[in-house]
C-alpha cells in the first residue's frame, strides 16, 4: 500500500515572484519525497498527471493561455493545461485576468495584439482569499500581483504569453491565436461558495475543520492534502501521523483509509 509523505517542493523563481512546485513528476521541475528527499518521479516510478503549485506574485504575470491535450502533444511532447487557482492571501483590491470580451474570433485577436490593445478586450474579476476560479485550457489569463495561491493543474509546463506588461521575454502570439476559446463557453472563471471542482484531470474538494476531524478512503490511485491554513495532523489506520502546516502538501497512497484532526482549512485532490 505504502506510506503517506510530504514533499519538499521544486523552487522556480520568477521575475515577478516564485513558484513552488509542490507535487511535480514533471521534465521541467520534480519534487522530493520527505524525509529521504528522493526525487518523486523515482519514488513512484511512473509520472504524475496532475502538477500542484504554491504561486507568490508580487508583480502580475504574464496575460497568457494553455493548450489542450492534442494541441501540446502535437506542438510541445507535452500534455495540455488546464488548471484551477484557490486565493490563499490577496491584497484589499486583489484581481486577476479570467477570459475575453464575447465576439472576437481569431483574426480580430490577432489585429487587437499587433495594435497592443489586449488590455481592452481582456476580464477582470475581483479575489479574495478563499476564492476559487477555474481556467480551463483555452481561457486568457494572468495572475495580477499581491496574491498568493495554490495551483492544480494537469501535469504539463506549455504555456503561450500573448502579452508581458514590457517584461523582454519571449512571445507565442500564433499558438496563443490557434488554441484561445473565442467562444466563452468553457466554463472559466470564479466559482461561486465553492467547495469541489471536478474536471476531466482532477478533482479539487475543500474541507475546513474546527477542531473537529474527518476520516477518507484513497480509492483512487493517489490523493494529496493541501494545506491553507491552521494546523492538524493526518492519522493513517495503519498508525502513520502527520502534522499538518500552511504551504505543505502530502501524498496519500491508493488504499490507505485516514482521519485528518485539527483547527485547519486544506484542498483534497485526486
Amino acid at each position: 500500500m505504502g506510506r503517506m509523505f510530504k514533499t519538499e517542493p521544486f523552487y522556480s523563481p520568477r521575475p515577478w515572484g516564485y513558484e513552488l512546485w509542490t507535487l511535480s513528476t514533471h521534465r521541467s521541475g520534480q519534487s522530493l519525497v520527505l524525509p529521504e528527499k528522493e526525487n518523486l518521479l523515482k519514488y513512484l516510478g511512473e509520472p504524475l498527471k496532475i502538477l500542484i503549485k504554491i504561486i507568490k506574485a508580487d508583480e502580475a504575470l504574464s496575460v497568457q493561455v494553455h493548450p489542450g491535450d492534442e494541441y501540446a502533444r502535437i506542438h510541445e511532447n507535452d500534455m495540455g493545461k488546464t488548471e484551477c487557482w484557490y486565493i490563499l492571501d490577496a491584497k484589499p483590491d486583489g484581481k486577476l485576468i479570467a477570459g475575453i470580451k464575447k465576439g472576437l474570433n481569431r483574426e480580430k485577436m490577432a489585429e487587437i495584439l499587433k495594435e497592443g490593445k489586449l488590455e481592452d478586450v481582456i476580464e477582470y474579476i475581483p479575489v479574495q482569499k478563499g476564492d476559487m476560479v477555474f481556467i480551463p485550457h483555452g481561457t486568457v489569463h494572468a495572475i495580477m500581483g499581491g496574491l498568493k495561491l495554490f495551483e492544480i493543474q494537469e501535469s504539463s509546463d506549455s504555456t503561450y504569453r500573448m502579452y508581458d506588461w514590457g517584461r523582454d521575454r519571449e512571445m507565442h502570439i500564433e499558438k496563443s491565436l490557434d488554441v484561445i476559446d473565442y467562444s466563452c463557453t468553457n466554463g472559466a472563471g470564479k466559482i461561486e461558495n465553492f467547495t469541489k471542482l471536478e474536471t476531466p484531470y482532477f478533482r479539487v474538494e475543500k474541507i475546513v475543520l474546527d477542531n473537529e476531524s474527518a476520516t477518507y478512503q484513497v480509492t483512487e490511485e493517489f490523493q494529496t492534502l493541501n494545506i491553507c491554513h491552521g494546523s492538524g495532523k493526518v492519522v493513517s489506520t495503519e498508525g502513520q501521523e502527520l502534522s499538518l502546516e500552511p504551504d505543505q502538501t502530502i501524498y496519500i497512497p491508493k488504499g490507505t483509509e485516514y482521519t485528518i484532526s485539527g483547527n485547519v482549512e486544506l484542498l483534497r485532490t485526486w
